[in-house]
C-alpha cells in the first residue's frame, strides 16, 4: 500500500515560554502557557499553624509549610505521612468481587489446574504479571504468564483468545487490562473458561461480564482508593489469597523474600504508569523504593545494574528514566516476554544475559524514537490548531506513546499519533494541558473501534475511512475541554535565606515525589537578575543568577531560552515560582533553584509567619 499521511491540528515549533507544570512519568515536566509571561503570581497566605507545628515536630519551617499546603496539618498525620505503615492499607476484601475471586482461585489450587495470567505489555502490566506469577508459583500452582504482542493490540485480542483456548486453561487472571474486553471475555466465559479481571482503567462503556472484576475505578467496585495502578490491584488479590495461607507459609523465608520483591515490582509499575503518589500508592512506593535496594532477586539485581544503579537505591526519577525505559523497550521494539524472562530469572547469570537483551532493545528504541520525533516536529511546523493528530503508514507503533509525550510536552497540546496498517490505525495519545484524554476520546467514540486509558495517556483504534472526521471532531472536543487558565500550584512563600542545604535535604523526607505529589514549589517576590543569562548546551533552559537582598542563588529558567533577550534586558524586580534542589550529592550544597514561572513586578514584603524578629536566618551566599 502506498504511503499515506493524514494530519491536522499542527503546531509551530519555537515560541516556547516558561511556565505551566504538569506531572509526566512520575516527574515534573514544565510546559508553556499560550501567553508570554504571567502578569502576576499570587502570593499564598501565611498559615499561622506553621510555627507551632514546626516546634512540635522539630522540622524546618519550609518543610512544615509544604505539609500544611498539602493538607497534612496535625502531628499524627505528619508522622503517618513521613513513615507510611503497610498496616494502614485498606482491606483487600473491600472489593465487591474479591471473595468470589479468591474462592475461584482456591478451586484451581486444590484441583491442580493451570492458571494463565494475561498481562499488558507496559511496565505496570509486566510488573503485576510477574508478581502474581511468582506468588502462584510459591503455592505450587502451574501458572503461566502471557503478554500479548503489541501488534495484536491492547488487552484481549483474537490471538489472546486463541492462545487461552489452545492452552487448555480453565482460569485466566488479567493484570492491567480486561475491563472493556466485552466480546473476547464473553467468548471465553461461554467456552467454560472463567476470567478474573484485575485492572484500573476507567470506562465510559459497559464492563466485561467476567467471573469477577477487581477495578477500583468502577463506580460499584466498593474499594475506597481509586488510584491503584494495575500492579497494585494484582497485589490486593495476592493479599486476599494470602489471608488463607497457613502460618507456616506466611512466616517462611521464601514468603518474606517474595514480599520484599513485591514492593519493588509495585513501585516500578506504579511510578511508570504515572499513578498519583498519594493514599495507598504513596505507602506502596515508599516501601517499594527501599525494597529495590534490598532485594536479592537476581532479575531485580540485574535490572538495577543495567540501569546504572549498582551502588545506590532507586528513586522515582530512576524508575521513570532508567528502569522503566529498559522494561518498556522489549514491548516497543520486540516482545515484552523478554522483560518477563529477566524478572523471572532464577540466576544472576541468566538475568544478566536477559538484561543485555533489554539494553539492545532500548538502544534500538532510542534510534527509532529520534527518527519519528524529528519527523513529527517537522510535520507540525506552521500549524495552529488546538490539538496535534497525525497518522501514517510506516510509523513504528512501539514508540508512538513516547514521541506523543515529548510533543505534548513541547506544545502543551493534546497529541495523538497513529500507525496505520491496512484499514486500521492504532495509536497513543498524551496530554499535559488539562484536557482529559479519556473523556475526549469518549466523546468521539462512534468514530472509533476501541479506546481507553487515563486522563493524560490513552490509546485508540480507528478505521482509516473515519480518520479525517475523527480529526475534526477531536479538535472541536479539545478546544471545548481545554482549561481557560493553566493552574499553577505552589506550596507557599519562601525567602532565599530559608533555602539552606540541610533544609532542602530534609525536604526529601517528604517524598517520594511524582504525579499527584510533585516536588515542593515556592514563590519569592522582589528578585533581581545578576549579570547576563546564558543558554544551556541543549538549548532549552537558561542559566542565570538571581538575588534577593544579600542572598544570591544560581538558577535555571526551565524552557526559558525563548526569553533570553527579555531576561537580559529586564533585570527586575521579578516574582518567581520555583523548586529548590541540591545541585550535587554533597550534604553541604550548593542549592540551586529551577524557575518554572516568573512575572515582572515590584518587591513585596516577607509574608512568612512572623516570630517576633527579623532577619533571623539571613546569611549571604
Amino acid at each position: 500500500m502506498a504511503k499515506q499521511l493524514v494530519y491536522r491540528g499542527q503546531e509551530p515549533q519555537g515560541g516556547r515560554t516558561v511556565g505551566v507544570s504538569s506531572g509526566h512519568r512520575g516527574i515534573e515536566r514544565y510546559h508553556t502557557p499560550p501567553h508570554m509571561l504571567r502578569a502576576a503570581l499570587e502570593t499564598p497566605t501565611p498559615d499561622p499553624r506553621e510555627i507551632a507545628l514546626a516546634r512540635t515536630l522539630g522540622l524546618p519551617d519550609l518543610c512544615v509549610r509544604v505539609l500544611l499546603a498539602r493538607g497534612v496539618d496535625t502531628p499524627e498525620l505528619v508522622k503517618g505521612f513521613l513513615r507510611p505503615d503497610l498496616g494502614s492499607l485498606h482491606d483487600p476484601f473491600a472489593f465487591k468481587d474479591m471473595q468470589k475471586a479468591v474462592e475461584r482461585i482456591q478451586v484451581s489450587l486444590r484441583n491442580g489446574d493451570p492458571i494463565l495470567i494475561h498481562g499488558d505489555y507496559d511496565v505496570d502490566g509486566i510488573s503485576g504479571t510477574v508478581l502474581l506469577h511468582k506468588f502462584l508459583k510459591l503455592l505450587h500452582c502451574n501458572s503461566k504468564p502471557y503478554i500479548p504482542a503489541r501488534k495484536d493490540g491492547y488487552s484481549f485480542s483474537a490471538a489472546s483468545v486463541k492462545a487461552i483456548k489452545d492452552g487448555g486453561f480453565p482460569l485466566v487472571i488479567s493484570v492491567d487490562n480486561g475491563t472493556n474486553a466485552i466480546q473476547p471475555i464473553a467468548e471465553l466465559q461461554n467456552s467454560g473458561i472463567d476470567v478474573i479481571i484485575t485492572d484500573h482503567h476507567g470506562t465510559t462503556e459497559n464492563v466485561a461480564d467476567a467471573y469477577a472484576v477487581l477495578n477500583p475505578r468502577l463506580p460499584d467496585a466498593g474499594y475506597p482508593d481509586p488510584n491503584l495502578a494495575g500492579c497494585g490491584v494484582a497485589f490486593k488479590l495476592i493479599a486476599a489469597i494470602a489471608e488463607s495461607l497457613s502460618g507456616t507459609m506466611r512466616h517462611s523465608s521464601e514468603f518474606a523474600d517474595f514480599l520484599i520483591d513485591a514492593m519493588g515490582y509495585i513501585a516500578m509499575g506504579t511510578v511508570a504508569d504515572v499513578a498519583p503518589l498519594c493514599g495507598e500508592n504513596r505507602t506502596l512506593v515508599f516501601h517499594g523504593l527501599r525494597s529495590l535496594s534490598l532485594s536479592r532477586n537476581p532479575g531485580i539485581r540485574a535490572l538495577m545494574d543495567a540501569a546504572g544503579l549498582q551502588h545506590r537505591g532507586a528513586g522515582v526519577e530512576d524508575i521513570a528514566f532508567r528502569i522503566a525505559p529498559l522494561i518498556n523497550a522489549a514491548g516497543r521494539v520486540a516482545h515484552a516476554n523478554d522483560a518477563v524472562d529477566l524478572l523471572c530469572s532464577l540466576s544472576y547469570t541468566d538475568a544478566q544475559k536477559a538484561a543485555k537483551v533489554l539494553e539492545g532493545h532500548n538502544e534500538a528504541r532510542r534510534k527509532v524514537e529520534r527518527q519519528l520525533q524529528d519527523e513529527v516536529l517537522q510535520l507540525i511546523s506552521g500549524g495552529t490548531g488546538p490539538a496535534v493528530v497525525l497518522g501514517q503508514d510506516n510509523w513504528h507503533p512501539g514508540v508512538l506513546g513516547i514521541v506523543a509525550a515529548r510533543v505534548a510536552e513541547s506544545t502543551a497540546k493534546p497529541v495523538l499519533l497513529l500507525a496505520f496498517s491496512g484499514d486500521i490505525g492504532r495509536g497513543s495519545g498524551r496530554c499535559t494541558n488539562g484536557v482529559n484524554l479519556r473523556d475526549a476520546l469518549g466523546e468521539c467514540s462512534e468514530l472509533l473501534e476501541a479506546h481507553g486509558g487515563h486522563a493524560a495517556a490513552a490509546g485508540l483504534e480507528i478505521k482509516r475511512e473515519n480518520f479525517p472526521a475523527f480529526c475534526k471532531r477531536f479538535e472541536e472536543v479539545c478546544e471545548r475541554l481545554a482549561p481557560k487558565e493553566h493552574p499553577y500550584r505552589v506550596d507557599g512563600m519562601a525567602e532565599f535565606d530559608e533555602l539552606e542545604p540541610q533544609t532542602i535535604r530534609r525536604m526529601e523526607a517528604l517524598g517520594p515525589f511524582g504525579n499527584g505529589h510533585p516536588r515542593p514549589r515556592f514563590v519569592t517576590h522582589g528578585v533581581k537578575i545578576i549579570g547576563n543569562p546564558f543558554v544551556e548546551t541543549r538549548g532549552q533552559h537558561l542559566r542565570i543568577r538571581v538575588a534577593k537582598g544579600p542572598d544570591i542563588m544560581p538558577a535555571r529558567v526551565i524552557r526559558g531560552s525563548a526569553h533570553f533577550e527579555t531576561l537580559r534586558k529586564n533585570k527586575g524586580p521579578w516574582s518567581i515560582a520555583y523548586t529548590p534542589r541540591i545541585s550535587s550529592r554533597s550534604e553541604d550544597g550548593p542549592v540551586q533553584i529551577d524557575i518554572h514561572d516568573l512575572a515582572a513586578g515590584a518587591a513585596k514584603p516577607d509574608s512568612r509567619p512572623q516570630r517576633g524578629r527579623t532577619n533571623e536566618h539571613r546569611n549571604s551566599r
